[in-house]
């Protein structure tokens, strides 16, 4: 009896941690403003990111991804980025459209 409630609970925690579909924000690729990657891309818009989290650099990429899908951008190109103490990042960064 123990073993099958501890099988079920291992299930559910798994079925927990399960993705969603984020649709094209999965899709939206992180590059340096200096890559050749960039060239011929149109811009967007800008972005800007100022996030303080234990877990930052998920936090920021999210962010990123986040706001550049607001533009229906499928590339964010990073101008700039501030590592801070305490976990706080800031970021300015430029959605494109890159691909058709």
């Amino acid at each position: 009896m123990k073993k099958l409630f501890g099988s079920l609970c291992v299930v559910i925690l798994l079925t927990g941690c399960a993705t969603l579909d984020n649709g094209n924000k999965s899709r939206i690729q992180i590059l340096q403003s200096n890559s050749a990657l960039i060239n011929g891309c149109q811009k967007l818009g800008p972005i800007h990111v100022d996030i303080q989290s234990m877990s930052f650099n998920k936090a920021s990429s999210e962010e990123l991804v986040k706001q550049a899908s607001s533009y229906g951008a499928d590339t964010v190109a990073i101008i700039n980025r501030q590592n801070l103490p305490l976990g706080h990042v800031i970021i300015d960064a430029t959605a494109l459209k890159c691909y058709s």
